[in-house]
């Protein structure tokens, strides 16, 4: 009876282990993948810069519209703000560059950056809207009035976050 009792602890003990083995080589990377989107390479506070995925990242201006930018185009929703932040994305210029988007937070709420033709101004001269070339890059936001944003998130286009810019 002894002898059952011992194969059995040791057949536990190894497929625990073996669980754990394939726990770890299956979701290993899918849990890298979830905190790429969630944990931002960097932290920027507000006024200062830092860097992250070869660039350094910092906000620029942040203006808050509340009409339209044109006179032509889609109109701005009834009770909303328009939020234009423009981040400089500063390093060398690369040959295949990743394109970004963006989403800002009050810390409650998260809201997508308009895409190219929605409700955004069009950018000035120079001024980028997908991180193509280092440099100004702009972002539009359509926010509910009450909405006070503390934080723009800039993520590459596989979700990766690649920095927090505190507001």
């Amino acid at each position: 009876m002894s002898a059952l009792w011992v194969r059995n602890l040791i057949g536990a003990v190894v497929m625990v282990a073996a669980l754990g083995v394939i726990i770890a080589t299956t979701l290993g990377d899918q849990w890298t993948t979830y905190r790429d989107t969630v944990v931002p390479d960097v932290v920027v506070a507000k006024g200062e810069s830092g860097g992250a995925g070869g660039y350094t990242w910092g906000v620029d201006s942040v203006r808050h519209l509340n009409r339209e930018p044109s006179r032509f185009g889609p109109q701005l929703p009834e009770g909303a703000v328009l939020t234009v932040v423009t981040v400089d994305m500063s390093g060398p210029a690369r040959e295949n560059p990743e394109t970004c988007s963006a989403v800002i937070t009050d810390g409650q709420r998260r809201w997508a950056s308009e895409k190219a033709g929605g409700l955004g101004p069009t950018p000035p001269d120079r001024v980028g809207i997908r991180c193509e070339k280092p440099g100004p890059v702009q972002f539009a936001f359509v926010l509910p009035q009450d909405a006070v944003p503390d934080a723009l998130d800039v993520t590459s286009a596989d979700g990766r976050l690649l920095a927090r810019m505190m507001l």
